[in-house]
């Protein structure tokens, strides 16, 4: 047989390879993938879209610039409905044994975070979470970078703030029964009786609760002139909204979750004077913080919110840390984090050994209905 047709019976059967698929490893190979664990469904579906247009901005900033290790970077999500820990322990599996990716943005919620950190820390992936509570990076796992400030941080700065400016020192808490509330509310407890006080009274309940009138009534008897949340923001407004309608006139403060979008819509005018520690507001007028604003507002018609920018920075700092490493070998990108320097939304960027890597903290007010920088406290 001659050369030529040779060649011809090559080139025949390279076009079939590819139209059935079969040179798919070639065609992945051309791209970075990394994954996402993110709540797409449920009842923190909102917070899901959001976290997906902060990464989807990201990536395309990244991707306009050359990608990472010289690819188009990509990003595959899969639902972990949030709070939900049988579903994040399903995202999770996905995108180690299905998708194979060496970094996953998420999951957020601390009580995911804990409940998939038994398959991901030792396996070949790295978590780059939101998540606050305290036993995310103190459990041990090698393989977790936190881009938010952590419930210790935001609980002294709140309740500093609370204590020099309110003049006030009877403080109650109400926190959520999951990981995350928790563990807010004791590191909160803590830092009240650090003053030499204790919380007047803790009231506790179950997520997606609706009615809070009993919480709300034993913080009354017992003399709450502030009350601290450490609950998610549905649940938060309805606290506030209820707290108006029995004409209590106790101030609140809390988590970042009173300063969210979410939380300042449903709770109306209830929201007004309420304070929280928040890692990023969108009137924030610092010019990092606004050029973000402009480009997120251009694209989605919508102002940024905490989980926006979050993953927008966590999607940055993965992308930094491939580089870094010059390798999407799990080990080696987390190994890379010390040597990571990046000035994002939430602040600049110092990775401690443990994975906590933001040490700064806005303390917001809601006024006239917007959230408004008050204070900025680094640790």
């Amino acid at each position: 047989m001659s050369l030529q047709p040779r060649i011809s019976l090559l080139a025949l059967a390279l076009q079939a390879a590819l139209a059935f698929g079969m040179l798919a490893p070639v065609a992945a190979s051309a791209q970075t993938t990394i994954g996402a664990a993110a709540p797409m469904t449920g009842a923190r579906a909102l917070l899901g879209r959001n976290l997906k247009q902060g990464v989807d901005l990201a990536v395309s900033e990244i991707n306009a610039t050359g990608g990472v290790l010289g690819k188009p970077l990509q990003v595959v999500f899969e639902d972990d409905q949030g709070d939900n820990p049988n579903a994040a322990i399903n995202a999770v599996n996905r995108l180690i044994q299905v998708h194979k990716v060496p970094v996953m943005l998420g999951p957020h919620y601390t009580v995911a975070q804990l409940a998939t950190q038994k398959i991901f820390c030792d396996a070949p992936i790295v978590s780059f979470t939101g998540a606050s509570g305290i036993p995310v990076t103190t459990g041990g796992c090698k393989h977790v970078v936190r881009v938010r400030a952590n419930d210790t941080t935001q609980a002294k700065a709140l309740i500093e703030f609370v204590r020099s400016q309110l003049k006030v020192d009877k403080i109650g808490i109400i926190y959520v029964n999951d990981d995350f509330g928790k563990a807010g509310a004791q590191r909160v407890a803590s830092v009240i009786e650090g003053y030499g006080l204790k919380p007047v009274a803790m009231e506790g309940h179950n997520p997606q609760d609706k009615d809070f009138s009993a919480q709300l009534g034993r913080l009354r008897n017992a003399g709450a002139a502030a009350v601290v949340l450490w609950t998610h923001d549905t649940e938060a407004a309805l606290i506030v909204r209820q707290a108006k309608q029995l004409g209590l006139a106790m101030r609140f403060a809390g988590s970042t979750s009173l300063s969210e979008p979410s939380f300042v819509k449903l709770a109306g005018e209830a929201a007004e004077g309420v304070l929280s520690a928040n890692d990023f507001v969108p009137g924030n007028p610092d010019p990092t913080v606004q050029a973000f604003v402009k480009k997120y507002e251009a694209r989605y018609k919508s102002l940024p919110e905490i989980w926006a920018s979050a993953y927008y920075d966590a999607t940055y700092l993965a992308a930094k840390a491939i580089e870094a490493a010059g390798s999407t070998d799990a080990d080696k990108i987390r190994a890379a984090m010390p040597n990571v320097k990046y000035s994002g939304l939430l602040g600049t960027y110092r990775c401690e050994p443990e994975g906590d890597c933001n040490h700064q903290i806005h303390i917001v007010e809601i006024v006239k209905g917007e959230p408004v920088v008050k204070n900025t406290v680094k640790f």
